[in-house]
């Protein structure tokens, strides 16, 4: 892609790493991921995945007539007699793989406690979040449950309890029969409300603290109502595995000696019906997945930011939102199924009531569950998952090297949008395929009749297709992030004495002090995202965007008038600035275009400028730059030697050359020289070295400099373009991949085809100006495109509201006297409003009219007028 535009003002990246504070709006992400069309629409997927989950049920009701089908699911082949069966079942492996889990959970806590509290340089979220919550679930459900063999807290437990062998103590309560595995499905409401609603959970340290109390608590449970009573009723991690090795092919039990081989699903055929716990459980498990993917959907968004707003608004009222729905989500899926399990009751004759119905069926919709998993997660396993390679070798942040992995460079490329949102699509239809077999067996077990089961299954089959229309919506949906959370007060905020303000002069960041009042509070959640060179974001980048502020607006030798006038608005407003938190999140992350996981930094701005719009308030200070820290530390310190200048101004009056990071051979070299320097050295500035260690700040220089090698410039930033090549007046750039920016399939459309507005018509009308305009909009046919012009009259609703029209008056002297946007009327013509607001004379409107906020090359009509 050429543009015939100079890249000059790119290539000054430190004054606009400044002036970008001024500019951003409250978007939470900063790189842009794959884009990747449907090649057809997705109404399509959604007919054929639901017609298929249709056909399936009529293939299973016209050839599987009962008996040598069903049969064939509890065959078993024992492998004890066989070799392979008693290695298995040695003791010498299970220990092996016990110690080894009991290491691993060992340095996992040890790390959360201990290590760099950075989410990406700690092994403590990946192992629990990535490798546990989400490799071992597909390691039970595909292989088997070999969480009952490696359980660390068994092992620790039978370890103490049988010193120095003796056996295991008696249970001292009497475990009621009437709980079933109730604790088991709290637990689990616990854990999916720490990892879809509390606010931190990837903190390092959180992690620790909630694997301490709940190592205890499993324990507890051990000791009072026996080892194995506890497991399987309320150790909530034995029970999901064990739910979900009940698709796998094998079984293995050490203590009854048993290792077989069975038919995929076999499993789940086997045994009487659900206790109702158990079936509230299994809800629980498929509601979660799907909650997890409903919470960025925009509307989903939309409607947590109204009742949230109803409850006062605030992150504590997001967090009440949030677990509302996690609760009334469950119950809403429990709810339905219950609700079609009465609806199946009738149409058996009545034989069950409806509970005892949908106890018999809950196991059946495991394989669903096990699709949406594979839906939501297996791109996050892939990609994410690459993370524990270096951690294994750094697992506390240290900067070790121990197996010579710590230099690994996640591939975020290994698999692309085409494999993941095809793979989410034949997860999520197998799953429910699978599922409707099942159904169809287990009726045919339980129903006396083929004719009753049949008439009986109707209902789930109906309830199975609406599953896989929502679970198929929900994965293509655009993620939306929260915009920033706003308090205000005209008497005042109290600002934390720990908040931080930089120093006028040196940037350096100090605490404001007890004392310090706001007029204004603004929570933003800024995601995390990779750099061009591949370096990863962090609370440095977020900070020194505000310390080169203060630095380069004086006072002090370190002065640039064109930084300083371009970011007074920020300092005059801005009173503090405090990382509350980060938050690495594997929850909203679509197939197509998506972000793989996201690194949220939660980060409270306090202002001294009263409220007006959020909009406006949010884009006043905003806590994050384009620009690395440590490409602004480099191009600060070309201006302190002398080498060039920030600013055309002051190049020309210092006599040196304007900043340019891509077209000065000689200033590039220098460049280059001093990076090789500071990555020898590790240096950062000074007043970053109790933010940044030396390791970190060695790795940034080292990534830079291999970056100027391979592209011939320093231009790094997270932005969704990366310049590839330039000559005197034009620059080619390619497309930056960078897969936490939250967007969902197709919704990179609007910007991959920039679309333009035209104004064609202006009349006076009183103190009204009238502006008819057309339009383009995009037609599309599988993968082919077509932008045609139209009038405003003939678009849709949802259309109009994507187009503005941007305006500027002049008076005769070529003053700007007003300006603003005018949104389209009921007439769908533009009207701005000039009513008593000009005084007499001569003025000239120039118009433009932006099209999903495009601006590019825009067509700007002008129109002469006189007032009165």
């Amino acid at each position: 892609m050429s543009i015939s535009k100079s890249i000059r003002s790119r290539a000054t990246l430190g004054l606009s790493g400044a002036a970008s504070l001024l500019q951003a709006s409250p978007a939470a992400a900063h790189g842009f991921g794959q884009r990747y069309d449907l090649p057809l629409p997705l109404s399509l997927y959604l007919f054929g995945a639901a017609a298929a989950v249709v056909v399936s049920f009529i293939i299973v009701g016209l050839f599987v007539r009962g008996g040598a089908p069903s049969a064939g699911f509890d065959r078993r082949v024992y492998l004890m007699p066989r070799g392979i069966g008693r290695l298995i079942l040695h003791p010498a492996p299970s220990i092996v793989l016990k110690v080894f889990v009991l290491a691993l959970f060992a340095v996992t806590v040890t790390a959360g406690f201990i290590g760099n509290q950075d989410p990406y340089r700690n092994i403590a979220p990946t192992m629990v979040w990535i490798i546990f919550w989400v490799g071992l679930a597909y390691v039970s459900a595909f292989a088997g449950d070999i969480w009952a063999l490696v359980d660390p807290w068994r092992t620790i437990f039978e370890a103490v309890a049988r010193f120095p062998g003796r056996p295991l103590p008696s249970p001292r309560l009497h475990y009621p029969e009437a709980l079933g595995v109730w604790p088991a499905c709290l637990l689990l409401l616990v854990f999916s409300w720490i990892e879809l609603v509390y606010p931190s959970p990837a903190e390092p340290r959180h992690i620790a603290w909630f694997a301490t109390a709940y190592t205890l608590l499993t324990w507890a449970g051990m000791v009072l109502f026996g080892e194995e009573t506890w497991l399987q009723r309320g150790e909530v991690f034995t029970l999901v595995f064990s739910t979900f090795a009940r698709l796998a092919p094998t079984e293995i039990d050490r203590r009854e000696r048993i290792c077989l081989l069975r038919p995929f699903a076999g499993g789940l055929l086997a045994g009487g019906p659900a206790s109702p716990s158990m079936t509230a459980f299994v809800l629980l498990l498929l509601s979660t997945v799907l909650y997890d993917g409903l919470l960025a959907t925009p509307q989903w968004v939309a409607a947590e930011s109204v009742a949230a707003a109803v409850l006062g608004g605030g992150e504590s009222a997001v967090l009440v939102v949030r677990s509302i729905g996690l609760v009334g989500f469950w119950l809403f899926f429990l709810g339905v199924f219950i609700g079609v399990a009465a609806i199946m009751s009738r149409f058996a004759g009545g034989l069950y009531s409806a509970r005892q119905m949908a106890q018999h069926l809950a196991v059946t919709l495991v394989p669903i569950v096990i699709g949406y998993h594979l839906a939501h997660y297996l791109l996050l396993l892939l990609v994410q998952g690459q993370y524990v390679v270096p951690l294994i070798s750094d697992p506390f942040g240290f900067g070790w090297n121990l197996f010579g992995t710590s230099g690994y460079r996640v591939d975020i490329a290994v698999v692309g949008a085409r494999f993941a949102w095809y793979t989410a699509v034949t997860a999520i239809l197998l799953g429910h395929i699978a599922a409707v077999t099942l159904a169809h067996l287990k009726a045919m077990r339980v129903l006396p009749d083929r004719s009753a089961a049949l008439r009986a299954e109707l209902p789930l089959t109906a309830l199975m297709v609406a599953y896989t229309i929502l679970s198929l919506s929900i994965i293509a949906e655009p993620i939306v992030e929260r915009r920033a959370v706003v308090e205000a007060s005209s008497a005042g905020l109290t600002v934390p004495a720990d908040t931080l303000i930089p120093e006028p002069g040196t940037g350096g960041l100090r605490n404001v002090g007890p004392g310090k009042t706001a007029r204004l509070k603004l929570t933003y959640w800024l995601l995390g995202s990779a750099f061009h060179d591949g370096t990863k974001m962090n609370a440095a980048d977020l900070l020194y965007a505000y310390m080169f502020a203060w630095r380069w607006s004086g006072p002090g030798e370190a002065y640039d008038l064109a930084v300083a006038a371009a970011t007074l608005p920020l300092r005059r407003a801005l009173v503090g600035v405090r990382v509350a938190g980060t938050d690495m999140t594997a929850k909203s992350f679509r197939v197509g275009d998506f972000n793989v996981t996201r690194e949220l930094f939660i980060v409270d701005v306090y202002l001294a400028v009263p409220p007006e719009d959020p909009e406006q308030d949010a884009a006043v200070a905003p806590p994050w730059s384009a620009v690395p820290w440590h490409v602004l530390a480099l191009m600060e310190e070309a201006v302190g030697r002398g080498w060039a200048a920030f600013s055309a101004d002051e190049a020309r009056h210092r006599g040196i050359e304007w900043l340019d990071l891509a077209r000065s051979p000689a200033l590039n070299a220098r460049l280059l020289g001093l990076v090789e320097e500071f990555a020898a050295t590790g240096w950062r500035p000074d007043t970053l070295r109790d933010l940044v260690g030396v390791e970190e700040a060695r790795g940034r220089w080292t990534a830079l400099a291999a970056f100027f090698k391979e592209h011939g410039h320093f231009l790094v930033t997270n932005g969704p373009y990366r310049l590839k090549s330039w000559s005197t007046d034009h620059a080619s750039l390619e497309a930056f991949r960078d897969m936490s920016y939250p967007l969902g399939v197709g919704s990179f459309d609007a910007y991959a085809i920039p679309r333009r507005g035209y104004v064609t018509g202006i009349a006076r009308d009183g103190g009204r100006l009238e502006l008819a305009a057309d339009v383009e909009t995009l037609v599309k046919f599988g993968r082919s495109y077509r932008l045609e012009r139209q009038p405003m009259q003939s678009l849709a609703p949802d259309l109009l509201k994507r187009a503005e029209c941007r305006y500027v008056i002049f008076d005769g002297d070529g003053q700007v006297v007003l300006a603003g946007v005018a949104r389209p009327s009921e007439d769908r013509n533009f009207a701005i409003d000039i009513g008593g607001k000009l005084a007499d004379g001569r003025y000239t409107l120039a118009a433009e009219i932006a099209v999903n906020a495009n601006a590019m090359n825009a067509e700007i009509r002008r129109f002469e007028f006189a007032v009165p």
